[in-house]
């Protein structure tokens, strides 16, 4: 799992949150769309990347959030 996406999960949920690759970001970790907005641009900010929005819109998994960031960091 990529680091980056890790430390921003925690500090987002919770250092005692349980987050696994196939971590639901809604269902398992209780987040909403909200929260994956927010996540995604932490991420954007500590890594300098840019993600385009449309990139974002199916994201629901722990493994596609990093699917996407690992797309962006490499094109970047």
């Amino acid at each position: 799992m990529n680091e980056a996406v890790l430390s921003v999960l925690k500090s987002h949920f919770g250092d005692d949150a349980v987050i696994e690759e196939s971590s639901h970001i809604i269902d398992d970790l209780g987040g909403d769309e909200f929260d994956i907005v927010d996540i995604v641009i932490q991420i954007e900010e500590k890594l300098g990347i840019s993600i385009p929005e449309e990139e974002t819109f199916d994201v629901v998994t722990v493994s596609q959030l990093n699917e996407v960031v690992e797309l962006n960091v490499q094109s970047d």
